[in-house]
């Protein structure tokens, strides 16, 4: 049955309750809304009135939600969500979907995921236009704020209201040029540490989540010698086609058509291999897809979320830098 104080309630206030919650600065939720911020003043009272609580304190910093606005903050957006998903009742169809969506990838991502992803949308979902970007640190608060649809990244732990759906990735591989004297070979770990290595790494992690391959190593005592850190897939794939460099990432580059003729793979040397399966790894993080609750109950997000994770899973490169699930 419907109470008497639903029926006096107007919707529109509990929105700009959650951008409010989003936001804590009433200047930038104001802009959100499109309102001025005397009008969203007026319906933060009104809001204030309406649950009998301040909602929000004013700091130097912004705004502080009160404990009631911090219950409310944890169910408003499932609501919110149940409300757009009974207006919008029209069924998702993505060969007539017009839309775009925002994603930010490390650029070893971007390698692996969208030459593939792009191809299968051009046949089912013609009219989706992605716009992809490099990973910032502030990912996860774009993310709240609706400029981000989803993100690519490790994530050490998630802010509130923010998912993260682990990738599952391929086993390391080692890669070299074309025609390296190990090319071919089922070289051992002696053999493997005697060349210089390229090492790849995610932007805007700590030291503390460096190599998964050297912290191994490092718990028996041995060492690589490392020519190169780079985020950039293609110049380190450049630096092996020119030197006898080896690089550990994970499996699928070698198939690529970009690649084919510069590089080729191989399977670590079993020694290493038997070393990673024994030894606990603080830095195994898992990259995952990440992002806002808003999105669990959109149609068109849900639909790409299951095309990105499979994309991702089929074909992602990802960085030596324990963003790797290792064998």
């Amino acid at each position: 049955m419907i109470s008497r104080k639903l029926i006096r309630t107007d919707l529109n206030l509990l929105v700009a309750l959650q951008i409010l919650l989003e936001e804590r600065n009433v200047t930038r939720a104001a802009e959100r809304l499109s309102v001025s911020q005397p009008a969203l003043s007026k319906t933060l009272q009104k809001l204030r009135e309406s649950f009998e609580d301040e909602l929000f304190t004013r700091t130097a910093h912004g705004l502080v939600p009160t404990p009631r606005a911090e219950v409310l903050a944890r169910d408003l957006p499932a609501l919110l969500e149940s409300v757009e998903q009974v207006l919008g009742s029209d069924e998702f169809n993505p060969e007539t979907f017009v839309g775009s969506f925002k994603l930010l990838l490390p650029p070893i991502v971007s390698e692996g995921l969208l030459p593939g992803l792009v191809a299968e949308l051009r046949e089912i979902a013609p009219q989706i236009q992605i716009i992809a970007g490099e990973v910032t640190p502030d990912y996860q608060e774009r993310l709240k704020k609706g400029e981000v649809d989803f993100a690519a990244f490790v994530v050490p732990e998630t802010e509130r209201d923010i998912l993260a759906e682990p990738i599952t990735a391929r086993p390391p591989r080692c890669y070299m040029r074309m025609g390296h004297p190990l090319m071919g070979t089922e070289f051992s770990l002696k053999e493997f540490l005697a060349y210089p290595h390229l090492r790849l790494y995610l932007p805007g992690l700590t030291r503390a989540n460096s190599s998964m391959v050297d912290d191994v190593l490092g718990q028996y005592g041995v060492h690589r010698t490392i020519a190169l850190e780079t985020t950039q897939f293609a110049a380190a794939v450049g630096v092996l086609a020119r030197t006898d460099s080896l690089l550990v990432a994970n499996a699928g580059f070698e198939q690529s058509g970009l690649y084919r003729d510069l590089i080729t793979g191989a399977d670590l040397p079993q020694e290493l291999q038997r070393m990673i399966r024994n030894t606990h790894s603080e830095h195994r993080g898992k990259m995952s897809l990440v992002r806002h609750t808003r999105t669990s109950r959109s149609a068109p997000h849900q639909w790409l979320r299951s095309l990105l994770m499979k994309h991702l899973t089929s074909s992602a490169l990802e960085a030596d830098d324990g963003s790797h699930v290792a064998a």
